[in-house]
This record gives C-alpha cells, sequence and structure tokens, in this order.
C-alpha cells in the first residue's frame, strides 16, 4: 500500500470514508512509521481545532456550568446564594463552639477535671514509687545479705 496523505487521515478521523478502507488504513499504521506519524499529526491538528460550542476541550470546566444550573432550578443565582451559604456556616461554626463552651464549663463545675488531674498524678507516683521500691528492694537485699555476711565473718573471729 502506498502512504496514506493527511488529508486521507483527516477523513479517517472525521469517520468519512468506507469502513473496508479504514481497515486497510489500520493496517498500515502497523508496519509504517511514517503513516503513524502523519496521522499522528492529523490527530493533533483535529484536537487542536476541535471547538464544542465555543469551549475548548482541554480547558473545559464543567462545575461552573452545572452549577449555574442548579442554582437557575432553584430559583436563584450563585452569587445571592453564596453570602447565604457563607453565613449559615458561619452559625454553624459559631453555635458549635457554644457548645463546647458550654460542655467545657460545666465539666469544670463538676470536678471532671480536678478528678481526672488527680488520677494522672496517682498514676504517676505510684509509677513513680514502684520504680523506687524495686531498686530500693534490691539494695536493701544487697546490705542485708553482705551484713549477714560480715556478721558470720566477725562471729567466725570470735568463736576461734
Amino acid at each position: 500500500m502506498n502512504h496514506v496523505s493527511e488529508a486521507q487521515w483527516v477523513a479517517y478521523l472525521a469517520d468519512e470514508i468506507p469502513e473496508a478502507l479504514k481497515i486497510e488504513y489500520e493496517n498500515h499504521l502497523y508496519s509504517c512509521d511514517k503513516c503513524l506519524s502523519v496521522y499522528m499529526e492529523a490527530m493533533e491538528k483535529e484536537e487542536t481545532s476541535l471547538d464544542l460550542e465555543g469551549f475548548d476541550i482541554a480547558g473545559f470546566d464543567i462545575a461552573g456550568p452545572v452549577m449555574d444550573s442548579i442554582s437557575r432550578l432553584k430559583g436563584g443565582s450563585v452569587e445571592e446564594s453564596w453570602p447565604n451559604r457563607k453565613e449559615k456556616s458561619l452559625r454553624t461554626i459559631t453555635r458549635h463552639y457554644l457548645i463546647a463552651a458550654g460542655f467545657t464549663i460545666l465539666l469544670m463545675a463538676g470536678g471532671v477535671f480536678q478528678s481526672l488531674t488527680e488520677y494522672v498524678d496517682s498514676v504517676e507516683s505510684s509509677s513513680d514509687k514502684k520504680t523506687q521500691s524495686l531498686t530500693e528492694d534490691l539494695i536493701d537485699k544487697t546490705f542485708t545479705w553482705m551484713d549477714t555476711i560480715e556478721k558470720k565473718n566477725k562471729e567466725g573471729f570470735r568463736n576461734e
């Protein structure tokens, strides 16, 4: 097969050629690097020239038009609903803050934080005592053992 021109590839991309010719072009692409590069160039040109109602496909933002449609269905515009949404958010934040502050005062008045800190202090002091008592016990036993050995040595010397 001869090389396919760029115009023929554009027709291929626009789906303007018969099916048998499409298959022939596709099979030719597998074996011809030159036609593959021409095909890629035609595809890039087709992509850049493609416009959907004035929108660039690469930079098309779908969120804006969808949100505008939703707001129109609700009966307002996006600009009008934004301050209301912001005001509601501020009210919600304030409400949550006041509830948290109220619970904090309630817990403080009930002495929960006081008992909690006392409990933490007692746990810390008991863990310190256990560590100290283990070390002290070991030292005490060592000294006791050394004292008994010393006593036996003194008694042994007296007996002789």
